[in-house]
């Protein structure tokens, strides 16, 4: 891979990086070097993963090597070699002292999204981890069957304790195991596996990895709450943290701070201690858990009940004024509360304790009969964990952070529960709340200081934590915000050109109707069916896929309802097929697929989200899965949430000058904004990708809203953006997408994209093969010298005269394989590739004119030439580029053939063997060894479309599994199944996987019989 020179650290990267990465990447070492923190911000499309995970790495392999150095030299100075071998065994036990990086996201999704980002590079080879929940990783079948993460985390325990689990007692002995230690890098999947493989724990086998790990991937939660942290021993000293896809770190930071608590949790807790208790006394302790070890005893039990009764005595005795919206009280409150029923800072970690015996307890009991699992005791263990996290000493802050909300809970009448079944309720016998004047309550414990968590992390002594997203912007609200001292901070522009993007405010629809989502407006049947319009008329131009999000689900379900009753819907539906975001995790795969096997059948389509869900956050429409996104309107939170107006006076009230804190109103504002930014980001997703954005309320245009936007589409929008008129635009639209699609010629980067694919791929496969020959060098770097051709290539032969055209075909040739920093090609590119010069009167080349002859099964390549170089006349003859076809010869041969002398009036390069070729009858044809011919000869036998298949096989042969390898073989006998090319069948076999080759060969000999 091509190296750069970076802020003084070499950094090997897929291909020579942009500029706004190669400044993202310089930003990165700065804070790693100088151990100071950064807000990086560059916006979705613009590598910014691969240049974060490569920059990170390189830095942390030239420490590496520089204590190595150091350790090498020490070793010569001491006399003593028991010293020396000591401190290299220390040196190694601690990574000779050099930071580790700890990378986390949201979702394990992102997650996944970044380790087949690692892959890709040069530092795939480096030591990797990644932690998951059992919910995830667990095999065990007892566990599994359990539903949510609670359930199976304590029976998980409760296995562990008991020594039960057979998978968790293998990890010891299994841990060094081959399987488990030789990838460098394994995601969850391949976790579980393994795991399965081995009949070994993936849970506490990934924990074994962590110690000697160079990186660890881990979600925030595992990161920023303080009692995950210690559950998973993650040690942070002297760690570099990057927080990714961190344009919603403040609400992560305070609602991992925050914990609610509802009378009828409470009541369920004593109800479910009355029932133990009850066991106990009664001597049906074998029948319900067996012959388990209780780890409490009947005293426990009593002790925990009384106090459990003085805390619901001292819930139901708060005064709720306000009774549809609630009252607000001081932090202090449920320190009082709290401390009413005896729950202190001395006792706390003494009752979690035993609030987790009994629910592992239940968990056991309810496998045995109907009961509930404990999931009461499991929210009042969270309640203490997290109110009594915050040391004594740091009180004052926490009384400047949080507040209490106390709200009424609503009343839930239920019967008794029917045999065989658990209820769900308050209370699974009688009422919950008994008694005149008893009202059943919710109190909340709610932080609104993000810096406060942010605090608790500093305070690890991390040695940098970086902060990253494509929707970060304005940076200096959050930096006030999360109170962290930022040394380095960056607004990236984006990677692709002016052309490729088309950004409008639209302010009416096309019956002239305001369009704006404001709370007196959106219930006006006018402006829904001019919305539904807008969408109609877009939805005509835009090809492929249209997003179409709505500020919240309220509104989308209205919009619907209204265009289905007056035939609006039925009208889009006519032009592309629609998807809603449904709210369920199985729905939603099973939609999202819909919707790509719309694109894939050419059909186009809408899909219609909600700003915050699940489509506008994480997944990836590039290229024809999303070429226009419309934004209906600002996602706002509701104004009269009591959490929003708490925290907008918790703004008011500590906003200084010096420490540069929002306004209520500016917060309100921004948290819309960054909705919309990360819709936005849906679309434009790699540099050669290409669409439209449309901000469908007139309310953009004002100055407040257009500087919170992404500092590129502000860029589009220019100085004093103006709503448009809907006529103008649509013929705008129209153009644009005409344009696009002819500069972005779609057959030049379907080559372009599937070479590219084979390259990583064929490289990546190699690379993991230690059967197979060493791979040749880089692409790129050959390029680099000018006057050798390329190595794996034929010798091309120059005649006399002819170096300047054949460096300049070359050159240009090149740059077609080089895929990832590859520029659209103008006509002077494509004359100049001729060996001419483009003038005036000179109609440009086809696109395909000179790439698709030479991709080809042709002998020769007519350049239409006029002129000799000498200046006398030529025909047309003379302009031949003859391409004499190439086949592999014997390795064992180091003969050139020679070439005859051409004349000199014509201009032509011969494709010579680099050595002497056998008799056809004598050599049995064998595919090419070097990668690039190999594609070549393959792509000069087979279609267009079966090449397009067969790049779309190998891609998810990539990064897929056993049934990509069985998709993919269906390709290779489909297409390479002839006897004409049966030799490149044959040379496939390199190209796999270790693990698929002997049913390769098995389906070869097969196919012989």
């Amino acid at each position: 891979m091509p190296e750069s020179l970076i802020a003084g650290i070499p950094v090997h990267f897929p291909f020579e990086p942009y500029p706004v990465q190669r400044a993202y990447m310089e930003k990165v070492i700065q804070c790693l070097r100088d151990g100071t923190n950064g807000v990086l911000e560059s916006p979705t499309g613009t590598g910014k993963t691969l240049s974060l995970l490569c920059s990170s790495l390189a830095w942390i392999r030239t420490r590496q090597s520089e204590h190595q150095q150091q350790m090498l030299k020490m070793d010569k100075a001491e006399p003593g070699a028991e010293l020396s071998d000591l401190a290299k065994t220390v040196g190694k036990a601690n990574n000779w002292g050099v930071p580790k990086v700890i990378y986390a996201s949201r979702t394990h999704s992102q997650l996944t999204q970044a380790m087949r980002e690692l892959k890709r590079t040069a530092y795939a080879n480096m030591r990797s981890v990644v932690l998951g929940s059992r919910d995830q990783l667990c095999i065990h079948p007892e566990v599994m069957r359990e539903s949510g993460n609670a359930n199976k985390t304590n029976l998980c325990k409760l296995r562990v304790h008991s020594k039960t689990c057979s998978f968790q007692l293998r990890v010891e002995s299994k841990k060094e195991h081959p399987d488990f230690r030789g990838p460098s890098i394994m995601d969850i999947e391949d976790l579980v596996k393994v795991g399965q493989r081995l009949k070994m724990c993936p849970y506490f086998a990934s924990k074994e990895l962590v110690a000697q790990a160079d990186i660890t991937f881990m979600p925030y939660n595992y990161l920023l709450d303080p009692k995950a942290r210690k559950a998973n021993k993650i040690e942070l000293g002297n760690t570099i943290v990057i927080l990714d896809e961190a344009h919603n770190i403040e609400k992560i930071c305070e609602e991992s701070a925050s914990v609610q608590i509802r009378s009828s949790d409470v009541a369920m807790a004593i109800e479910d201690v009355t029932h133990i208790m009850k066991v106990f006394t009664s001597g049906e302790q074998q029948d319900m858990a067996g012959d388990e070890p209780k780890d409490f005893t009947l005293d426990d039990l009593t002790l925990l009940k009384e106090m459990l009764l003085e805390l619901e005595k001292a819930i139901d005795g708060v005064q709720v004024d306000n009774v549809a919206e609630g009252s607000t009280f001081p932090a202090s409150m449920m320190y009082e509360l709290l401390g009413k029923a005896n729950f202190t800072y001395g006792n706390c970690a003494t009752i979690v304790a035993l609030l987790d015996k009994l629910l592992q307890y239940l968990l056991v009991a309810s496998q045995q009969m109907s009961i509930r699992k404990g999931g009461s005791f499991q929210l009042l263990s969270d309640l203490l964990t997290i109110v009594f996290a915050n040391k004594e000493d740091v009180m004052s802050k926490v009384y400047a952070s949080f507040k209490v909300h106390v709200q009424v809970e609503e009343s839930k009448q239920q019967g008794k529960a029917a045999p065989g079944k658990q209820q769900g309720g308050w209370l699974s016998k009688g009422t919950l709340v008994s008694g005149p004047g008893k009202v059943a309550k919710i109190v909340n414990f709610w932080c609104f200081n993000p810096g406060f968590g942010m605090e608790q992390l500093l305070n690890t002594q991390v040695r940098s934590v970086i902060l990253t997203s494509g929707t970060l912007a304005p940076l200096k609200p959050l930096i006030a915000e999360l109170a962290i001292p930022v040394a380095h901070h960056l607004e990236n522009p984006h990677i692709v050109d002016q052309s490729q993007v088309y950004v409008k405010i639209i302010g009416t629809g096309p019956d002239r109707q305001q369009l704006i989502s404001n709370y007196t407006n959106r219930d006006n049947p006018k402006y829904i069916g001019s919305l539904g319009q807008t969408i109609l008329n877009v939805s005509r131009i835009v090809p492929d896929g249209l997003l179409v999000f709505f500020p919240s689900y309220p509104m989308l379900n209205k919009c619907v309802d209204s265009w289905q009753a007056s035939g609006l819907w039925a009208d889009i539906v006519s032009k592309k097929p629609i998807f809603l975001e449904p709210r369920g995790k199985d729905q939603f795969t099973s939609t999202m697929e819909e919707f790509y096997q719309a694109i894939r059948d050419n059909k186009g389509a809408c899909f219609m989200a909600v700003c915050r869900g699940k489509v506008s956050e994480g997944l990836d429409f590039a290229d024809r899965n999303g070429r226009a996104v419309i934004i209906t309107g600002l996602p706002f939170p509701p104004l009269k949430d009591p959490k929003v107006i708490l925290k907008r006076r918790y703004l008011e009230a500590n906003r200084t000058r010096e420490n540069q804190l929002l306004s209520g109103q500016e917060w309100y504002n921004l948290d819309a904004t960054r909705a919309v930014n990360q819709a936005i980001g849906r679309v434009i997703r790699h540099r050669h990708d290409y669409g439209a954005i449309l901000l469908c309320d007139s309310r953009f245009k004002d100055a407040s809203q257009v500087q919170q936007l992404s500092k590129w589409i502000r860029g589009h929008l220019g100085d004093r953006p103006q709503c448009s008129p809907f006529g103008p635009i649509v013929r705008e639209l129209r153009m644009f997408f005409k344009n696009a699609e002819a500069t972005v010629s779609w057959i030049i980067l379907s080559i372009i994209y599937i070479y590219n694919i084979c390259f990583n791929w064929l490289g990546f496969v190699q690379m993991q093969q230690p059967d197979v020959r060493e791979s040749e060098a880089p692409l790129e770097t050959v390029c680099k010298k000018e006057d050798e051709p390329l190595a794996p290539i034929t010798q091309i032969k120059r005649e006399p005269g002819s170096n300047a055209t054949f460096k300049a075909a070359n050159e240009s040739a090149m740059k077609v394989e080089m895929a990832n920093s590859i520029k659209s090609w103008s006509p002077a590119d494509y004359a100049s590739a001729a060996g001419r010069t483009l003038g005036c009167g000179q109609s440009a080349p086809n696109a395909m004119d000179f790439m698709s002859r030479l991709d080809s099964n042709v002998s020769s390549i007519d350049f239409n030439c006029t002129e000799s170089r000498n200046g006398s006349g030529s025909s047309c003859g003379s302009g031949l580029v003859k391409i004499h076809k190439r086949e592999r010869s014997s390795p064992t041969q180091d003969t050139f053939s020679s070439a005859s002398a051409g004349q000199a009036t014509k201009k032509r390069y011969k494709l010579v063997e680099n050595f002497s070729v056998k008799k056809e009858a004598e050599v049995k044809k064998e595919a090419p060894e070097s990668r690039a011919d190999f594609l070549r000869e393959v792509r000069s036998l087979i279609s267009q479309e079966q090449f397009r298949i067969f790049g779309k096989a190998l891609l998810e042969y990539k990064n897929g599994s056993d049934e990509s390898f069985q998709a993919l073989m269906g390709v290779l006998l489909d297409v390479l199944a002839g006897p004409k090319m049966r030799y490149l069948l044959v040379g496939m076999r390199r190209y796999l996987k270790n693990e698929h080759k002997t049913e390769f060969d098995a389906r070869l000999a097969k196919l012989d019989n």
